[in-house]
């Protein structure tokens, strides 16, 4: 387990230590390459993802589309050999998938396919496992009951993501003329869907801002959006953060913040909401 690497000190920046190293992993293992890579992939994902927030540097904008290209070069590499030598991987399918008339994906699309399922899969994953270790902290009775009753893990996630919505909105283009609670949207209009917003919806959950694992309407939380832009890694990402929680609490108890006065700062996006880093101690329960 992953978790084997901070447990014995009791302590640990649950961002980089944990957080990140479960979903890294997992893509790399989805895709097919060497988890030696995770350190990359990570900048990777970072360098896709940061532009997307429209608050880094141009300095940084140049050096994302640098790092890019290196993505680029490494992945092409990958599916040239995946078409000589398949493996049971998704680079390997998507160098041997073919349609009904026997054309094969383009390399720009499976360059697109690949540089999505590394954003979307580690970056969310990675910011809803550290927003849970930080709920689970500031709701000791919470986590409490959620200790008395395992089964209720998936509401928990369901509240997590509910609660910070690692995406917090993204654009639509308006198909046609309507109007949205008297706002008069216009067709073609360049709208931001915030699903951070409806999350906390007070018409729809009790006490919206409250993390509570016994809400029975938690799965409704629109945080993998919905209709056909539902997310189609959605069940990945919570069965990763179902593991990710039950693991620390079977191995930790007593988790609580490093310093009481820790600061606590996000990553600057108008799009994606994630922790700069969590530093926890806890104590390791005997094996």
């Amino acid at each position: 387990y992953i978790v084997d690497q901070f447990i014995p000190a009791s302590r640990c920046e649950s961002a980089s230590d944990f957080a990140i190293p479960i979903p890294v992993t997992v893509s790399a293992d989805l895709l097919g390459i060497d988890r030696a890579h995770a350190q990359v992939i990570k900048a990777w994902s970072d360098a896709s993802v940061e532009p997307l927030g429209m608050m880094i540097s141009d300095e940084r904008w140049i050096e994302c589309a640098r790092t890019l290209k290196d993505f680029q070069d490494f992945i092409s590499a990958e599916l040239t050999t995946r078409q000589a030598e398949p493996k049971n991987d998704l680079l390997s399918h998507m160098a041997q998938a073919r349609d009904e008339q026997g054309q094969a994906l383009t390399l720009s699309e499976m360059l697109g396919v690949t540089q999505q399922l590394l954003v979307a899969g580690n970056e969310t994953t990675t910011n809803g496992i550290a927003a849970g270790v930080q709920l689970l902290i500031e709701n000791p009775e919470q986590e409490q009951l959620l200790r008395k009753s395992p089964d209720r893990m998936y509401t928990f996630v369901n509240e997590v993501l509910r609660l910070e919505s690692p995406v917090q909105g993204l654009f639509r283009i308006a198909n046609e003329t309507t109007e949205i609670d008297g706002i008069s949207v216009p067709m073609g209009a360049r709208i931001m869907l915030r699903y951070a917003a409806a999350n906390r919806d007070g018409t729809k959950y009790e006490q919206p801002d409250e993390l509570d694992i016994t809400r029975s309407n938690s799965g409704t939380q629109v945080g993998f959006g919905a209709g056909i832009h539902h997310c189609i890694g959605a069940n990945l990402a919570r069965e990763e953060m179902f593991q990710a929680f039950t693991v620390l609490l079977e191995r930790a108890e007593r988790l609580r913040f490093a310093s009481p006065e820790q600061p606590l700062s996000h990553h600057p996006s108008m799009i994606l909401r994630g922790l700069e880093r969590l530093d926890i101690e806890f104590t390791k329960v005997p094996l």
